[in-house]
């Protein structure tokens, strides 16, 4: 077994610790409100659509630090606020007639920390192998293909594909059918929020996002947008984006792993640093991405805080036609916890709620359920790119945990619209929710059970999705 198929986590921790990056301005306090981190001494309004921050005037003790300005959309501004007064300051502005709403500046912890919790070593035979969280012995993936899969070495253009058997989740989710048929993601391009891509991984930097206007006001930077530190290099800060973005759209290369689209384009943007991010980096991530040209953004990641700036920007972005993929959350052992944004797939055809599956095809011991899980898709012991630092001879490593399902799901909106570039994100959701496969989780799933079951409408399928999309 090659080295790159051994997930370290105390290596892995320990190399990522190297680049140790906190959100700015959060550093120094979080508090609780509502029961949730926020960021002490700040709290996030919004200006109805027309107002300007130019002519907003502070209440007393407070001001504004920054705004994320839109004529049509309105302002978004972070305002500094005595510690200890969040709420107090809250009430006090949405009670003028200006405002729309204001909320505490909400804290989203990395979702690498997490992900990395799902999984534990095992010393076996064939020395440390990765191991789902629950189960006591090794994933039959790392051993031998699985009967019915159809996993093959060679692509219809003849490109020849590494590490088969372990891309398990590639074949499970039907990609290559798709591929098949001329659909690989082109023209499609597909935003990754998280904390960063290595932007120099040989697996990725084929299919990075140029930005036409890489000096624009609205949408600076070459590949995407740092909205942690401000700048425009949203590279990696831990190895949780760069996995992500392998599992989407790592090239059909020849080399490392091959993504669900491996001819999409990757658009960065940096919303959550080593430690985590805040709602302000992160709504202005989602609307950068609708601005920008992204047609489906990735959001492995989520937060217990239901917030109004959430709302509004996905209200926004899926009004522009963007489809938005989030993470369901790794929560089910500790109470199944509510997250978002993700709740908000209930409410917008555009937002997709996404579990993780095993190789059984069964829910993924970790995985959050519940009325907002859409589709679900392969997360455990999931092969994919890493920061080149991390391991510089072998950039790839397991990981598991919804973060890892969502992306399939995205490479596989992608390859929809490629199929059908013009699709509404209703469609899109319609082609997921009608192509998912409720047989191979052999439970019960949408439309018969209300409530979704563990699944949602089974798992997600890239060629049965394709047929029903365009018609067939």
């Amino acid at each position: 077994m090659k080295s790159f198929k051994i997930f370290l986590v105390a290596a892995l921790l320990s190399l990522a610790a190297c680049n140790l990056t906190s959100p700015r301005d959060t550093s120094s306090e979080l508090t609780q409100i509502n029961g949730e981190y926020a960021v002490a001494g700040e709290i996030l309004v919004k200006l109805k659509p027309g107002l300007s921050p130019q002519g907003f005037r502070p209440l007393w003790e407070s001001r504004v630090s920054e705004s994320l300005v839109d004529a049509d959309w309105g302002s978004l501004s972070r305002i500094k606020v005595p510690k200890g007064q969040e709420l107090d300051y809250i009430r006090a502005y949405e009670a003028r007639s200006e405002v729309e709403y204001a909320e505490p500046n909400y804290f989203v912890d990395n979702p690498g920390r997490e992900v990395l919790q799902t999984l534990v070593l095992v010393q076996g035979a064939q020395g440390i192998q990765p191991q789902g969280y629950a189960e006591q012995v090794a994933d039959p993936y790392f051993i031998q293909v699985p009967p019915g899969d159809p996993l093959r070495a060679t692509g219809p253009d003849g490109t020849v594909y590494q590490n088969v058997p372990y891309l398990w989740g590639i074949h499970r989710v039907r990609a290559p059918e798709a591929w098949d048929e001329g659909y690989r993601g082109q023209g499609v391009v597909v935003a990754v929020v998280d904390e960063g891509v290595d932007l120099t991984h040989p697996d990725l930097q084929a299919n990075l996002w140029s930005n036409p206007n890489p000096n624009s006001s609205t949408c600076p930077g070459l590949h995407g947008y740092d909205f942690v530190d401000d700048d425009p290099d949203p590279s990696d800060s831990g190895g949780h984006g760069t996995h992500v973005a392998g599992t989407i759209a790592a090239a059909a290369d020849g080399r490392g792993v091959v993504g669900v689209a491996p001819e999409a384009k990757l658009m960065v943007l940096r919303g959550l640093g080593y430690f985590g991010g805040t709602n302000f980096m992160l709504v202005r991530a989602l609307k950068y991405a609708a601005d920008c040209g992204a047609k489906v953004v990735n959001n492995s990641w989520g937060s217990g805080a239901r917030s109004k700036a959430y709302e509004d920007v996905l209200r926004y972005g899926t009004g522009k036609g963007v489809i938005y993929v989030f993470s369901a959350g790794n929560s089910y052992r500790s109470g199944n916890r509510p997250s978002w944004p993700v709740g908000y797939s209930t409410l917008f055809p555009g937002v997709i709620g996404v579990g993780a599956t095993s190789n059984d095809n069964r829910r993924a011991g970790f995985s959050n359920t519940g009325p907002y899980v859409t589709v679900a898709a392969p997360g455990a012991a999931i092969l994919s790119t890493v920061p080149v630092v991390q391991n510089p001879s072998d950039p790839y490593a397991y990981l598991q945990g919804t973060s890892m399902a969502a992306p399939h799901v995205t490479g596989v909106v992608a390859l929809l619209l490629s199929a059908k570039p013009g699709a509404t994100p209703e469609e899109i959701r319609l082609a997921l929710e009608q192509g998912a496969n409720a047989r191979l989780t052999g439970q019960a799933s949408k439309p018969d059970y209300a409530a979704g079951g563990q699944y949602g409408y089974g798992l997600v399928d890239a060629k049965a999705s394709l047929d029903y999309l365009l018609g067939r």
